[in-house]
């Protein structure tokens, strides 16, 4: 064999390792960035959801009017919540809802007017890469009771 083309032969090998480390590399580097931005993602929409049930929660206290879903229960909180997420599984979703005293607060089961509502949400968010299996993605959002 002609040692000017073994040596061809030896470069063409060479490139074809080294562009598929740098498209590995590439692509790892990419689908990292997508993934972490459905992190973020189901993140916002974690954080979201807390708000939007301590936000039911307060507009529908001991002293609505509202006679189907008044005063509003953990469970009525739960079921509003999960059908206004979208974008994650939601019945995946963990809502769980506490009352407190608070200044002003004197009704127990504290679900009156200036009482404090507090509804935490936890999710379980799943990468696609093997970076990590799950993590859990856990949102707070406490509101006082205008009604």
């Amino acid at each position: 064999m002609d040692s000017r083309r073994a040596g061809g032969l030896r470069e063409r090998g060479q490139a074809l390792v080294e562009t598929t480390i740098a498209v590995m590399i590439a692509f790892t580097l990419i689908f990292g960035i997508v993934d972490f931005g459905r992190a973020i993602y189901a993140y916002d929409v974690v954080a979201s959801a807390a708000r939007v049930g301590s936000r039911y929660a307060i507009v529908h206290g001991s002293a609505c009017t509202i006679t189907t879903v008044c005063p509003a229960t953990a469970a009525t909180i739960k079921a509003y919540v999960l059908t206004q997420v979208t974008g994650v599984t939601a019945s995946t979703l963990a809502v769980t809802t506490t009352w407190a005293a608070a200044p002003g607060c004197t009704l127990s089961p504290y679900q009156g007017a200036q009482c404090l509502v507090k509804v935490q949400v936890q999710y379980p968010f799943n990468f696609v890469l093997p970076f990590h299996k799950t993590i859990t993605m856990t949102a707070i959002s406490e509101m006082i009771i205008s009604q």
